[in-house]
């Protein structure tokens, strides 16, 4: 029986899927200003290289963002579908007491 965290890796390929993952874990409680963290957002178009990377408009402070500002993920030229597979595996190993290039955990970190 699979746990609610567990996340289905076939809606990792789709760029729309994982820009909604990232949204639904960014803002569990609706889309805030990383700027002045209001709450007055509005949608204001998408990306042009990345068609479901949503932007926004901060209604307090006019500032503008969008769905990976201020993350460890932005500013890469890799499609976010490559980084949320690199995280995913990664997650994998780490639970199975592995570490990339095969280092085993030291006891009581896996």
């Amino acid at each position: 029986m699979a746990t609610p965290d567990l996340i289905n890796l076939s809606a990792l390929i789709n760029d729309a899927k994982c820009f909604a993952l990232v949204r639904q874990h960014r803002w569990p409680e609706g889309v805030r200003c990383p700027a002045c963290s209001s709450s007055t957002v509005v949608r204001d178009g998408f990306d042009e290289t990345q068609a479901h990377r949503q932007r926004y408009r901060c209604k307090t402070c006019a500032g503008r963002f969008d769905d990976l500002t201020g993350t460890v993920l932005a500013g890469h030229h890799q499609p976010l579908r490559v980084w949320v597979l690199c995280l995913y595996f990664m997650g994998l190993n780490r639970k199975r007491g592995r570490f990339p290039g095969g280092a085993i955990a030291p006891a009581g970190v896996a």
